[in-house]
């Protein structure tokens, strides 16, 4: 029994580790790219062109960028991208539920693709319901919270 214990011992630390340097690996670059883009022009141009967009969902332009990186990476990128822009608990609650719903959508899309689904509609389908929930929930936070 106690060999049991310390060969899933040592298979849980190995696991774990290396769950950890793959999110290192997706978290710090989106992190410190975003840190870097906010301090220049191109972050306010980004920021003023999608603000009418993300202005519904409670959200300011540059969060677009989370959004997008959620989308099409994952929620760690998603969370790497939002943490630089020092966003408020709704923000940040808003964007997760939008990225829960739709994310990995290059590497699902394809895997979809690849099973006879129709990718297409899946990922279109994915996105809209995202929107419609992050525009509740946005309107929630409004009509509760001011």
């Amino acid at each position: 029994m106690q060999a049991n214990f310390k060969t899933n011992l040592k298979n849980g630390l190995r696991n774990g580790f290396s769950v950890s340097i793959k999110l290192i690996k997706t978290i710090v670059p989106f992190y410190i790219a975003i840190d870097l883009l906010r301090h220049t022009q191109l972050a306010n141009i980004i920021g003023n062109l999608l603000s009418p967009l993300m202005k519904p969902f409670g959200l300011t332009g540059k969060m677009a960028i989370a959004i997008i990186s959620g989308y099409l990476v994952n929620l760690y990128a998603a969370i790497a991208a939002l943490v630089p822009l020092n966003p408020t608990w709704q923000q940040v609650t808003i964007v997760g539920l939008m990225t829960g719903i739709s994310h990995n959508l290059i590497i699902e899309g394809a895997i979809l693709h690849k099973t006879g689904t129709n990718a297409f509609f899946t990922i279109v389908f994915r996105i809209t319901v995202s929107i419609i929930a992050g525009l509740i929930l946005a309107e929630y936070f409004r009509l509760v919270y001011g």
